[in-house]
Order: structure tokens, then C-alpha cells, then sequence
């Protein structure tokens, strides 16, 4: 919200009401629902506790429902971007979670046609490409 109000030549939510309140869902859904769940602390407790294999398929079940709530939510909202054609916050927390959900999790989004789509737009956008973790000055050596 401090960006909102700091720099209102770009927002970060749009206008209308109800679409302010779909990127709240959204963001809100990606930042409690899945990220915590799939976080390092929580991976590392799932390898140890019940086993290597395991911390992955927690990971994809956990980021399965979201993206299935996701899928609903944004079903009736979504233009080239989450809630239309235009970047907002739905799509800032989509971005990175769908990132990590493909390239770090395998999950198949086949069953998340529309997030999937969402994906591809969000590769395309300049800023995305360089925000990427292994775009970063501090990314280790591959």
C-alpha cells in the first residue's frame, strides 16, 4: 500500500471496486494459502520428518489448491493480465508463484489453462524477465 499511495502515476490496483477486490483475493490467496506452505523452513521440516520424496508432492498439493481457487477466482476477470490488460497486484503475486510452481515444483498446468496463459503474458513483460531470480546480481553460478 506504500507504493500505491507513493507513486500513483503507476498503481497497483485498479479503479473499479470489485476488481480492487479480486486482486486483494488473489494476492491474498497466493501469500497465505500457498507461499507459506512451500516455503524453505517447511520443505526442509517435510524432508526430515517424513522424507525426501515427500516435501515436493506437499509443495504440488498445497500449490494445486490455490491455483485451483485462482483458476475460479480470476475465471470471469481476466483479460491479457489477471484482472484485465493492464498489470496490477493480483499479477505481481502471480508472477513469481507461478515461476516457482513450474520451474521449481514440475507442477503440470495442464488442469490451470488460464494461469497458464497468465504465465506466458508475464514472460513476455521486460520487468518480469529481469526480476527473475537468476536475472539478480547475487544469483549463484549455474
Amino acid at each position: 500500500m506504500y507504493l500505491e499511495d507513493k507513486y500513483p502515476q503507476h498503481p497497483l490496483l485498479p479503479q473499479d471496486l470489485h476488481k480492487k477486490a479480486i486482486n486483494y483475493q488473489a494476492a491474498n490467496i497466493v501469500s497465505s494459502s500457498i507461499q507459506p506452505l512451500q516455503n524453505l523452513a517447511i520443505l526442509k521440516y517435510i524432508e526430515e520428518k517424513v522424507s525426501p520424496e515427500e516435501k515436493l508432492e506437499w509443495a504440488k498439493v498445497h500449490i494445486g489448491k490455490g491455483f485451483a481457487a485462482l483458476e475460479k477466482l480470476l475465471n470471469n476477470y481476466a483479460g491479457r493480465y489477471a484482472t484485465g490488460d493492464e498489470v496490477f497486484l493480483a499479477d505481481l503475486f502471480l508472477a513469481p508463484q507461478l515461476y516457482a510452481a513450474i520451474g521449481r515444483f514440475h507442477v503440470d498446468m495442464t488442469q490451470f489453462p488460464l494461469l497458464a496463459r497468465l504465465h506466458e503474458a508475464y514472460s513476455k513483460i521486460p520487468e518480469f524477465r529481469d526480476a527473475l531470480p537468476e536475472n539478480q546480481p547475487d544469483a549463484p553460478s549455474s
